[in-house]
C-alpha cells in the first residue's frame, strides 16, 4: 500500500513540475511560433514566428528604418516637418505589455490564444511640441495625439493636423482682386491650388515661394509674376505687413503702376509677408474662366483699409532720332513711340476705432520709353552746331553714324549718356541712390 502511494506522490509532483516549467520553456522558446498567436502585432508589426528572445531586436530594427523618414504634419494651409529621431521609443514596455496580455495560467490550456494589437510607447520630444504650438491654426494636445498614434504603431509619416475651431470661422472678405489672365501665361492652372484654402495665422511670415515649392517651375515666368502682383494687390487691402517684394520696373497690363511684383526663384526674388493683426486669415484662389480671383477671408473686419497710388514725378521721354540713306529726302518713320516715366508713391490708409493711420508701403520708378525716329540722311540738318570757324556750318558733323540719337560732334554733349539706370532722359532721371536730377529740356 505505501508503494502504491508514493508513486502517486511521484506522480503528482511529476505533473506539478511540469505544469510549473513547461509554459516557461514554451515561452522562452516558441510561444510566438506560427498559429499560436496570429494576427498579434507589436508597434504594427507582425510578430507570428518570432522567437521571445530576438523580438526585442526585430523590434528595435523596424523603430531604426521608420526613424530615418521624417514626419510631415499639415492642416489649414500649414505644414511642418518633424525629425522622427526626436520620438524616443520603450520597446522593453511595449514586450512586457504583450506578455501580460497574452499570457494564460498553464491549466487553461483550452481558451483560445488572445489577438492583441499593442502600440509602442513613445516619448515626443519638447522641440517637436514647441513647433506644433508655434502653428495657431493647430489645436496643440490633439495634434500631438495624431502624431503619438501614427509613430507608436510605425504607421506613414503624414499626419493629419487638428484645427482649432476658433480658426476656422473665417466669413469677412477683408482682401479682393480678379483679373484676366494675360495672354503670355502658361501653367499657372497647375498651382493656384496651392494657394487655395491656406490658413494664415497671426504673427506668421509666409512666402510664397514656400507656399508654391518645387511647383513654381509649374508656370512660367509671366504667370509666376502675374499670380504674386495679385496676391500683392489683396494683401494691401489688409493690414498685413509686406517683409519683401520687388517691382517689375515696366508697367503691368493687369495692374496699375505700383503693384506689380517681380517673383525670380533663381535671383531669390520673393514676395513675403505677415499676418500682423490677432485673427487669423484664410486665401481662396480660383480660376473662373480666363479671370483669376483672389480672396483673403478673416473672422471679422474691424478696420477700414484703403490704398492710394500716387504719382510722385512725370518724366518725359526724349525724341532719338537715327537717320538712313534709305528713306528719300524729307521722309522719316516712327519706330517706336514715346511713352512717358512716372515714379509711383502706394500708400495705405488703415481707419480703425475712428484714427486713421497713413503709411508710405512703397516707392517704384518706371522709366520713360523714348519715342524713336527714323529720318532720311538726304535731307541735310538744319541745326547749328558751333564749329571754330563761326558762320559756317558741316552738315555731316551733325550726322549721326554711331547710331546714339545723337550727333557725331563733340560739342553736342548736352545730356548725360553715360546713365546706366535707363534710358536718357531729358526732363530728369534717377540715379542709383533714387535721386531725382533735374536737366534741362
Amino acid at each position: 500500500m505505501k508503494k502504491y502511494i508514493t508513486l502517486a506522490i511521484l506522480l503528482i509532483g511529476t505533473v506539478i513540475i511540469v505544469a510549473v516549467c513547461l509554459p516557461n520553456f514554451i515561452l522562452n522558446a516558441t510561444v510566438l511560433a506560427k498559429g499560436e498567436i496570429e494576427g498579434s502585432t507589436i508597434g504594427g508589426i507582425e510578430i507570428e514566428g518570432i522567437k521571445l528572445s530576438s523580438l526585442k531586436s526585430t523590434l528595435q530594427s523596424a523603430v531604426t528604418a521608420w526613424q530615418e523618414t521624417e514626419m510631415e504634419v499639415s492642416g489649414g494651409g500649414n505644414d511642418t516637418a518633424i525629425d522622427s529621431k526626436q520620438i524616443t521609443f520603450d520597446i522593453d514596455a511595449a514586450i512586457a505589455q504583450f506578455e501580460s496580455q497574452t499570457k494564460k495560467p498553464w491549466y487553461a490550456f483550452w481558451h483560445k490564444e488572445k489577438i492583441v494589437q499593442i502600440p509602442i510607447p513613445i516619448t515626443i520630444s519638447d522641440s517637436i511640441t514647441k513647433k506644433i504650438e508655434s502653428v495657431a491654426v493647430w489645436e496643440t494636445e490633439e495634434t500631438l495625439s495624431n502624431i503619438e498614434m501614427q509613430a507608436s504603431y510605425l504607421r506613414n509619416h503624414d499626419v493629419k493636423a487638428v484645427i482649432n475651431h476658433n480658426f476656422e470661422a473665417t466669413d469677412e472678405r477683408i482682401g479682393f482682386q480678379i483679373a484676366d489672365l494675360p495672354s503670355e501665361v502658361r501653367g499657372i492652372s497647375k498651382i493656384i491650388s496651392l494657394l487655395n484654402e491656406v490658413m494664415i495665422s497671426p504673427d506668421q511670415s509666409m512666402s510664397l515661394l514656400t507656399l508654391l515649392g518645387e511647383q513654381a517651375d509649374e508656370v512660367n515666368k509671366v504667370g509666376l509674376d502675374f499670380l504674386a502682383s495679385m496676391l500683392y494687390s489683396v494683401l494691401l487691402q489688409t493690414d498685413y505687413e509686406i517683409v519683401e517684394r520687388h517691382s517689375q520696373q515696366v508697367i503691368p497690363s493687369y495692374l496699375q503702376q505700383g503693384i506689380d511684383v517681380d517673383v525670380n526663384p533663381i535671383l531669390k526674388r520673393d514676395l513675403q509677408f505677415m499676418n500682423k493683426s490677432n485673427k487669423p486669415g484664410q486665401l481662396k484662389t480660383t480660376l473662373e474662366g480666363n479671370k483669376l480671383k483672389i480672396e483673403l477671408f478673416a473672422p471679422t473686419k474691424d478696420k477700414e483699409i484703403t490704398v492710394r497710388v500716387s504719382k510722385d514725378k512725370v518724366v518725359k521721354p526724349r525724341i532719338i532720332y537715327r537717320y538712313s540713306d534709305e528713306l528719300k529726302a524729307g521722309q522719316e518713320r516712327v519706330e517706336q513711340e514715346g511713352q512717358e516715366g512716372v515714379r509711383i508713391e502706394v500708400y495705405r490708409s488703415i481707419v480703425e476705432n475712428g484714427a486713421t493711420k497713413e503709411e508710405l508701403v512703397s516707392k517704384d520708378y518706371y522709366a520713360p520709353q523714348n519715342r524713336i525716329v527714323t529720318r532720311s540722311s538726304k535731307e541735310p540738318v538744319t541745326e547749328n552746331v558751333p564749329t571754330q570757324n563761326e558762320g559756317t556750318s558741316d552738315p555731316d558733323l551733325q550726322m549721326d553714324l554711331n547710331g546714339d540719337g545723337l550727333p557725331d560732334t563733340e560739342a553736342s554733349t548736352t545730356v548725360n549718356t553715360t546713365q546706366k539706370d535707363g534710358p536718357e532722359i531729358v526732363y530728369g532721371y534717377y540715379d542709383k541712390g533714387g535721386n531725382f536730377v533735374q536737366t534741362s529740356p
